[in-house]
């Protein structure tokens, strides 16, 4: 095989990965858009393509937590049996409408809504996770005091985290996704065609 006929195939080669490449980020985008039009009247939302209705495991904690100094021996099996779960664990365990789109929604969300909302769950998980592992040790050592001190210390830190996490959800985020338009979902539409075409020529 001469070396021009391998620097056309590599050539090509090159081509083809560009070619899916837009196909796929055009499909993603059209998949956001086409979503985004299923969010009205649901709590999902629309830009971001999250629901706030998540955010509920992790305020169960804080509720526990202004409850459990007053009794610490009632609320410590409730700490004990909490687990983190995903996003897509909690609404599959969930009674929660809308629960199919939420689980898809997330799946197609802009990937740099998913990137800092991954991010913030993950700072909330580690978090709660060490918060309680001194909850309880507080609660085995018979240190009212101390339990009280420190749930009102935890509390404020778990609700801020908690707050930029819901930011996230409703578009609150630094240098984050733009809707896309109108105009720019008819290139997307136009970049599909385009991008199929060039996989079978």
């Amino acid at each position: 095989m001469s070396k021009s006929s391998v620097q056309l195939r590599v050539v090509a080669s090159n081509d083809n990965d560009f070619a899916r490449e837009n196909l796929v980020r055009a499909f993603k985008n059209s998949m956001t858009e086409h979503l985004r039009a299923h969010t009205k009247g649901t709590n999902v939302n629309a830009d971001t393509l999250l629901t706030t209705d998540y955010l509920n495991h992790f305020n169960e904690i804080i509720m526990l937590l202004e409850l459990v100094p007053s009794a610490p021996s009632q609320f410590s099996a409730e700490l004990s049996e909490w687990q983190h779960e995903s996003y897509e664990e909690h609404f599959t365990h969930s009674g929660f409408r809308d629960k199919e789109l939420a689980i898809i929604c997330y799946r197609n969300a802009p990937e740099e809504v998913r990137r800092a909302f991954d991010s913030s769950v993950a700072d909330m998980e580690q978090e709660m996770v060490l918060m309680l592992q001194q909850v309880q040790e507080k609660i085995g050592a018979g240190d009212t005091a101390g339990l009280s001190q420190f749930c009102n210390d935890a509390i404020p830190r778990l609700q801020d985290l908690l707050q930029i996490t819901a930011g996230i959800v409703n578009g609150s985020i630094s240098d984050g996704p733009e809707v896309i338009k109108d105009d720019t979902a008819k290139h997307e539409k136009a970049d599909v065609q385009s991008a199929v075409d060039a996989l079978f020529d």
